[in-house]
């Protein structure tokens, strides 16, 4: 029941679902209310234009993915968590499973896995994900009695809740998690209240240090061709909003 609520709430706290929601009161107040009604026009413009400009976004991005950065070669653990996204089942007309940006997780703990970082990897999240991403990992060489899952969670609290039962049977003192950049911060909050060693293993970065570079040159040639906003930077700035506001709520619940 949280998580719907969550689902509900989440449509209209993210900049897209509350623009939308400013232009529609904007309709019912236009006649009555014209002032309120261009104030809201001009809230959704600027909302629009910030989270949609490929520079702040970049910029809000990196303050969210670079807290936490790739692991060394000569890192050991337990086991490897990977919180499983970014998978596609092989449903018809699909001839396999497909993978998305967020696979980068799963092609990631299968490196790892090969390079024996850990001899055991748990895939955490909903039955759809976890089906999907074991078929890969078996399709990368990871062999099956290397792969453990938990299909049973809805979210990222869950995720945690659900595996350290699991950490707690295979006597795991220590585990590499992997999750998008973007979503480590907050995964990280969550599972080092388990009692187990956590090392972040970030994956499917979205800002590297070759963008960095060039958007820190300010170079006006480049500042000229991206003044105006794009859906793609608009999704990234809200993606990383709502890390902040997860991690904000987490962070305020774990004090009371």
């Amino acid at each position: 029941m949280s998580g719907l609520l969550i689902g509900f709430f989440k449509q209209f706290l993210l900049p897209m679902g509350f623009v939308a929601l400013l232009l529609f009161l904007t309709l019912l107040l236009i006649k009555k209310h014209p002032k309120t009604a261009t104030a809201f026009v001009l809230i959704s413009l600027v909302i629009v234009g910030v989270f949609g400009n490929p520079i702040f976004s970049t910029f809000l991005t990196r303050s969210m993915e670079w807290r936490h950065m790739p692991i060394t070669p000569e890192t050991k653990a337990d086991a490897i968590v990977v919180l499983a996204q970014g998978t596609l089942s092989a449903e018809t007309p699909r001839q396999r499973v497909e993978v998305q940006e967020q696979a980068d997780r799963l092609l990631y703990a299968a490196t790892l896995y090969q390079q024996q970082a850990a001899p055991l990897i748990i895939i955490s999240g909903n039955v759809s994900q976890t089906t999907s991403g074991r078929t890969l990992l078996l399709e990368l060489g990871v062999p099956a009695d290397a792969i453990m899952v938990q299909d049973q969670s809805s979210n990222m609290r869950a995720d945690a809740a659900l595996t350290a039962p699991i950490l707690a049977l295979q006597n795991v003192k220590n585990i590499l998690l992997i999750t998008s950049a973007i979503q480590m911060d907050r995964a990280y909050f969550l599972f080092r209240q388990l009692d187990v060693e956590v090392t972040p293993a970030p994956a499917d970065y979205q800002v590297s240090l070759q963008d960095w570079e060039t958007l820190t040159a300010w170079n006006w040639r480049s500042i000229i061709t991206k003044l105006m906003p794009t859906s793609e930077a608009f999704n990234q700035s809200a993606a990383v909003l709502w890390e902040y506001l997860g991690l904000a709520f987490y962070r305020i619940k774990a004090i009371f």
